[in-house]
């Protein structure tokens, strides 16, 4: 019998997409995508959400944990690197489009950091838009009951700030002098924060004009201040 057949022997998975693990992750989507926890996912629900014998899933998965760890998986791709070329994209928009005369602070080009944030914002949360299942569970997940979903969603984070920063280097949207850690560090905030007021945005559907304006400006002072803090020497960045 095959893994989805509910036999009791030990079946080697063959692919990493066998229909039964596909079965299994979309029902655990499904499941999770309003208030649920993947931890607290009951392996006879997830199976008859999924149409499938029980059994099904230790053929596929050790446990919920090793579920929970698919999915972040599964949400990382879907993410990341869309993320990345959003970005990206917005960077060549704001180069491209109309020019506003700004002064310039501190060797930052205010008119060009505003249009970087707002083209970067009004692509992010239209992403939001269309991706609403996995903001909604890797936020949650991000401070839910499973410290090995933590770490991994800590770790899926981080990765979007460091693509964050490479691409704040490459661009040039930050003057020269400005360090590389205070980059990071600056970019880990930003993510953070964007991601958490995904689930206002997708929660409150009449503030998400007013949420989209508030997240430009915080991205804009965040920038500003490390600027402005590491040319005043009073930056002080934590000791790894």
């Amino acid at each position: 019998m095959d893994a989805d057949t509910g036999s009791d022997q030990p079946v080697q998975e063959k692919s990493a997409e066998a229909p039964g693990k596909r079965l299994l992750l979309e029902a655990a989507l499904r499941l999770t995508s309003t208030s649920r926890s993947l931890s607290g996912l009951g392996l006879r629900e997830l199976a008859r959400e999924a149409g499938l014998n029980p059994n099904t899933f230790y053929r596929h998965f050790k446990d919920v944990d090793d579920l929970g760890l698919a999915v972040i998986r599964e949400i990382s791709s879907k993410l990341r690197q869309p993320l990345r070329d959003l970005r990206r994209e917005a960077a060549l928009r704001a180069v491209q489009g109309p020019q506003t005369a700004m002064p310039t602070l501190l060797g930052i080009d205010l008119g060009r950091g505003r249009r970087v944030c707002h083209e970067t914002v009004h692509l992010f949360f239209d992403f939001v838009d269309a991706n609403p299942e996995a903001f909604i569970i890797g936020v949650r997940e991000l401070h839910g009951a499973s410290p090995v979903l933590r770490d991994a969603l800590r770790e899926v984070m981080d990765g979007f700030a460091v693509d964050m920063a490479a691409d704040i280097l490459e661009f040039k949207l930050l003057p020269a002098s400005i360090e590389a850690a205070v980059v990071q560090q600056v970019s880990s905030l930003i993510s953070r924060n964007l991601f958490q007021l995904s689930l206002d945005y997708l929660g409150e559907p009449a503030r998400q004009a007013s949420i989209r304006t508030l997240a430009e400006e915080q991205v804009l002072m965040l920038f500003t201040g490390a600027s402005v803090l590491q040319s005043l020497g009073q930056l002080q960045l934590p000791v790894n």
